[in-house]
């Protein structure tokens, strides 16, 4: 089944309207769906990395 453009249409005056709108709108139950899966898959790499790459930094070597 397809979207209702009139649907989509309020949605986005709703948006066009608040003080703060999203910065991002995902629109259909589908694409919600695949935005969370993609999110919980960038949360699994990042917490995968936090060991390996979450110490880069230079070291401060300067003596006082």
């Amino acid at each position: 089944m397809t979207g209702d453009p009139a649907k989509l249409a309020r949605a986005l005056l709703t948006i066009a309207g608040q003080d703060k709108p999203l910065l991002r709108f995902v629109a259909g139950a589908y694409a919600i769906e695949g935005v969370e899966a993609k999110a919980r898959e960038l949360l699994a790499q990042a917490q995968a990395s936090r060991e390996l790459g979450g110490n880069l930094a230079y070291d401060d070597t300067t003596t006082a």
